[in-house]
């Protein structure tokens, strides 16, 4: 995974560029993608396909002094600036110049022209250390941005694993911040090899598994508005980034705060021991593609697995540094377990409206002997009525999941209990939280 990063950290990874295309080309040694393309100028609901975006120069200069360039450092150029050259007074270039005080050596991501239709190639702006900042003298300064543009095509990159069922599950990551490690390249890897272990473990699964690398917003929006079926087959997503930094895990909750997708993953948290971590709601943590998946008009539950505090967010300094092997490890530990949970979960339907004769299938526990254990029963006699799944089921009731699976999974294996899939309209409409987040 740590090699995949590296050798995509310095290529022009922005929402269309001519450097994407050997970036897929480099996944696709790593792992088994098909890719979706996108042509410039074609739009899908309110999204448009911006022109390709090639940087052929870009610098800033005192005199014969160079302050800064874009071969120092690629977040010196601010993605999908307009061409500029010409000289300028200190206050217009610092009217284009983003820098901040708290991060006084870092050149900055400066995101705001790529992602903004209306600024997008209407303005350039530069990013510079606030330490330099501080250092200019006051000017006159000379810019000198060559950037092409031309039609081109935004790529997506998919990994997936079909499933039995016909519904899926996806794992969500974006490629689009340049010169940056842990902030986007960091879930890609974690994502896609997620993917691979899938199919590596399992012959045959339940769930379609998918992974998907684009840019951020614009490619999760293109993706759900070209795939509208798969989306209402989708039972649940997760978005990842800052996969491999050295930092406690941090989880987002979906839009809902409390579906199917968010219990099977905090309940996996805390069998991990990894419970209490960071947790923050939807929208008020870093905002990234599970905003366009969990949408309303959307619907699919989408939660987000990160890592925090991480100081070097948006600047130069998340490099391969700060890359460690062993935190991308346990991030796609952690999707594993949640594929397991997934995987062996069910809704029981009982098939007999009489109770069943318990002793005669070795399913009684002795009111007299054996009261706790009949008591348990008894409670979860009651639940396989309840339309809900054994996960579900354990976690409503507060009581050991693995105990719960044991004994109803001894009705499936009698024919006693049919097993139901758990559905989309399963993993969005029940909804709880589990008692042991009030511990």
């Amino acid at each position: 995974m740590k090699d995949l990063i590296e050798k995509l950290l310095l290529k022009n990874r922005t929402i269309v560029t001519s450097d994407v295309s050997e970036c897929m080309q480099i996944l696709g040694d790593h792992y088994s993608i098909h890719m979706h393309s996108f042509p410039s100028g074609e739009e899908y609901q309110t999204w448009p396909i911006p022109p390709e975006w090639n940087v052929v120069k870009a610098e800033l200069k005192d005199g014969d002094e160079i302050i800064a360039n874009y071969e120092e450092c690629m977040l010196f150029l601010a993605p999908y600036s307009k061409s500029f050259t010409g000289t300028v007074s200190k206050k217009e270039l610092m009217e284009h110049t983003y820098t901040n005080p708290e991060k006084a050596d870092s050149f900055l991501y400066e995101f705001r022209l790529a992602y903004n239709y209306q600024m997008r190639l209407q303005d350039w702006r530069i990013t510079l250390p606030y330490e330099r900042v501080e250092k200019l003298s006051d000017g006159p300064f000379q810019v000198d941005i060559k950037v092409e543009t031309k039609p081109g095509e935004m790529l997506i990159a998919e990994s997936s694993s079909s499933g039995s069922e016909g519904y899926w599950f996806t794992f969500l990551a974006h490629y689009c911040h340049i010169a940056q490690a842990n902030d986007g390249l960091a879930g890609v890897a974690v994502m896609f090899e997620t993917v691979k272990r899938i199919k590596q473990k399992y012959s045959i699964t339940k769930y379609g598994y998918k992974a998907l690398a684009m840019p951020e917003t614009i490619g999760s929006s293109v993706y759900a508005a070209t795939h509208e079926e798969e989306i209402d087959k989708t039972i649940g997503a997760v978005f990842s980034e800052m996969g491999g930094a050295d930092a406690r895990l941090q989880f987002v909750y979906s839009r809902r705060g409390d579906t199917y997708v968010d219990r099977v993953f905090l309940y996996v948290l805390q069998k991990r021991g990894m419970l209490p971590c960071r947790t923050i709601p939807f929208r008020r943590g870093w905002g990234n593609d599970e905003l366009v998946f969990d949408a309303p008009g959307v619907g699919v539950p989408v939660v987000s697995l990160d890592r925090y505090p991480f100081e070097r967010y948006h600047t130069h300094f998340d490099n391969m540094d700060l890359i460690k092997p062993e935190s991308l490890e346990e991030t796609v530990d952690i999707l594993m377990d949640v594929v397991d949970v997934l995987e062996v979960d069910y809704i029981p339907i009982p098939k007999n409206r009489v109770p069943v004769y318990l002793s005669r299938y070795n399913l009684y526990a002795d009111w007299t002997f054996n009261r706790d254990q009949y008591d348990i029963n008894i409670l979860l006699l009651d639940n396989l009525w309840s339309g809900m799944s054994v996960l579900d089921i354990a976690l409503k009731n507060n009581i050991n999941v693995d105990d719960v699976f044991g004994y109803i999974n001894k009705f499936v294996d009698q024919g006693l209990v049919d097993v139901k899939t758990v559905s989309p309209d399963y993993t969005r409409q029940v909804r709880f939280l589990p008692d042991f987040l009030q511990e």
